[in-house]
């Protein structure tokens, strides 16, 4: 499969790039920081442009992406055939920034960037903007002149053409409904990688894919409110990935399919993560390393934390939405010494709620409340209220000064159903708005992570995920749970935090048969700024000590993240760190015990005490145990057909 020799490799230097002529054919190269992972780009004599990935592995270059194409279609011209202007030098980038929460708060934006400016056949400028991380590649499309004209762009070019062997592991993209696109489909198992999608909707982001010696993981950064939502199209039986843009039957029909700017315009990052191991795609960060930094100044507002909901638990008979019942969970918050109580769809018309009355009430708990909301408008028809409050911008910013005077901390809006640029500046909107009145952010029934929480901070979470919601709505999910919950920590927890609402005891519509020990470790497996636990607080105090303490003490942020072991549909275990503590997840997604070795080497030095949660005799106990521990430990633990364990590891000694 290999097109180039790579002799040229075999120099040795922390950063280069390279303008190589022969005849009207150019090309240029760009390193990562540790030289490992290169890229090149060429414009061949025909006009059109291309680019490669190639990876160091075992001595040599691994050639993990072919010959891909570039360009961008306007409405008004074609950036397709190109011709060669000049190129700005490699700038290396190299700046440490602060997240308020995620998988990883302290994070470095380390890389080699280049420009290189062309024109098409009618004289119009584009930029192209390539970097090179130590975990991967990423490229844009800049239009640099200046005119307050409105262009449109119909379409994109860009292609990811992977080898002909490997699996990949995508998510189809949603048909246009009331509810969707939501990214709520099932995470199946592996496929090859020249299978079309299912129907002419396409695959969505992010996408996951093993090559012969490297796993890649693909998606976009930095979407503003210039662009669309974008994901892969249907066809892609040659092995070449190609981006579309959102149906226009989403959201009703509002907005439009297609992306319109004045100039300048800069379109979002698209994004190939690299590793040679799973572990390398679970704990990077370059989806928040694209986007722009924080435009909160002042952040000291921003908390993330665990929070007691209502509604899940009660959904089927529909006896946990008074108010009665709702401060129940907010003791049981308080009981838990949890951050948050989440009040759902339906509050403004709940007969006897007063909500000043409520958010009083929980004060005096010392638990701070957070408020459901429709993002209609004419986008979606669903009834559930209150709605025709945010999408509006008056509307909006009267009732976020209203609900923030009163003492509400956060809100959770829902159904937006769309990428279309129009509902891309309506979540920007909301973000900016919110981050006035010092109002967290929650979106539901919305698109994927796309870098925002690291430019607006007061997004703690995002849903796009089929979640605990599943066992209410969707009768495939029981038997279906099992394998998506272990490619989920590959693939749509990669790029953002996750509100899936983990660690249900208790049963809806459909049963689970995930074990109690599988829902527990799902609270560190998956993360999430807003941790929402769903069950009653019956159900989570009828559980051993031990689990109802893990559950107390579980943080909502972390300071690091590791991969422990896993692969995808078949099992992970995650260890994630917050002070001095960590917390380890483990799931298993196969009818099969399993025997799992983990290795302590992600400790530092010390005595460590470890305290673990595995499955016991049958799929609804736990046993529980007890062991000293040092980063030169490795224990075996057992775990029950879609079984698995939770494990707090407290330091003893340094």
């Amino acid at each position: 499969m290999l097109k180039f020799c790579f002799l040229f490799f075999s120099l040795t230097m922390l950063v280069w790039a390279a303008n190589v002529s022969t005849g009207k054919t150019h090309s240029w190269k760009i390193a990562s920081p540790d030289s490992r992972l290169h890229c090149r780009i060429e414009l061949k004599e025909t006009g059109q442009v291309s680019y490669q990935v190639f990876s160091k592995k075992d001595g040599s270059f691994k050639e993990i992406i072919e010959s891909s194409p570039l360009g961008i279609i306007r409405k008004d011209e074609s950036f397709e055939l190109l011709k060669f202007i000049s190129e700005q030098k490699v700038i290396e980038i190299k700046e440490d920034y602060i997240l308020k929460s995620g998988k990883q708060l302290q994070n470095t934006n380390h890389c080699n960037e280049q420009t290189l400016n062309f024109q098409n056949t009618k004289g119009s400028k584009i930029n192209i903007v390539f970097r090179a991380y130590n975990d991967g590649i990423a490229f844009k499309y800049v239009f640099p002149d200046v005119n307050q004209d409105v262009f449109t762009v119909t379409k994109e070019l860009s292609g990811f053409n992977l080898p002909d062997d490997g699996l990949a592991w995508i998510q189809p993209y949603d048909q246009p409904s009331d509810y969707s696109p939501a990214y709520e489909k099932n995470y199946e198992k592996s496929f090859s990688l020249a299978t079309n999608a299912p129907t002419a909707n396409g695959w969505a982001f992010p996408a996951l894919f093993q090559l012969k010696n490297h796993w890649l993981l693909i998606t976009e950064a930095n979407l503003n409110d210039t662009f669309y939502g974008s994901h892969f199209n249907q066809n892609n039986s040659k092995g070449i990935y190609t981006l579309t843009n959102p149906n226009s039957e989403e959201a009703l029909g509002y907005g439009s399919n297609v992306a319109t700017s004045t100039l300048p315009w800069i379109m979002p990052w698209r994004v190939i993560f690299v590793g040679t191991a799973l572990s390398d795609i679970v704990a990077s960060n370059l989806v928040s390393h694209l986007s722009d930094s924080s435009v909160i100044e002042d952040t000291s507002w921003i908390k993330p934390g665990r929070s007691s909901w209502a509604w899940w638990s009660g959904y089927l008979n529909k006896t946990n939405d008074t108010p009665e019942k709702l401060k129940s969970f907010i003791d049981f918050a308080k009981t838990m010494n949890w951050e948050y109580s989440l009040i759902d769809a339906g509050w403004e018309s709940r007969s006897g709620l007063d909500l000043a009355e409520m958010v009083n009430y929980a004060k005096s708990k010392n638990v701070d409340l957070l408020l459901w909301y429709n993002s209609g408008g004419p986008t979606n028809k669903v009834d559930a209220g209150p709605r025709d409050l945010m999408f509006e911008s008056e509307l909006r910013k009267k009732e976020m000064k209203r609900i923030s005077d009163l003492g509400i901390k956060g809100i959770k809006i829902d159904f937006f159903g769309s990428d279309k640029q129009a509902l891309i500046k309506l979540y920007i909107d909301i973000l900016k708005d919110a981050a006035h009145y010092k109002l967290l952010v929650n979106f539901h029934g919305c698109t994927l992570p796309r870098g925002w929480t690291r430019t607006y901070p007061n997004l703690i979470s995002f849903e796009a995920v089929k979640g605990s919601e599943g066992y209410i709505y969707h009768s495939d999910f029981e038997n279906e749970a099992p394998v998506h919950n272990t490619v989920l920590p590959f693939t749509r927890n990669v790029v953002g935090p996750m509100d899936y609402t983990p660690s249900a005891f208790s049963f809806q519509q459909y049963r689970h048969k995930t074990t109690y020990a599988h829902e527990l470790a799902l609270s560190v497996v998956f993360e999430s700024g807003i941790q929402h636990f769903p069950d009653t607080p019956e159900s989570y105090l009828s559980m051993p000590i031990e689990v109802q303490n893990f559950l107390k003490q579980l943080p909502a942020a972390w300071h690091k993240t590791k991969l422990v072991s896993g692969y995808p549909g078949k099992d992970v275990v995650i260890s994630r760190k917050s002070e001095n503590d960590w917390f380890v997840g483990g799931i298993n997604g196969e009818n099969t015990i399993k025997q799992t070795k983990i290795d302590f080497s992600f400790l530092e030095d010390g005595n460590y005490d470890a305290q673990i949660i595995a499955d016991g005799d049958n799929s609804l106990s736990f046993q529980i145990s007890n062991k000293q521990i040092t980063k030169e430990s490795s224990i075996k633990i057992k775990m029950s057909p879609f079984g698995g364990f939770a494990m707090k590891i407290r330091v003893i000694k340094k």
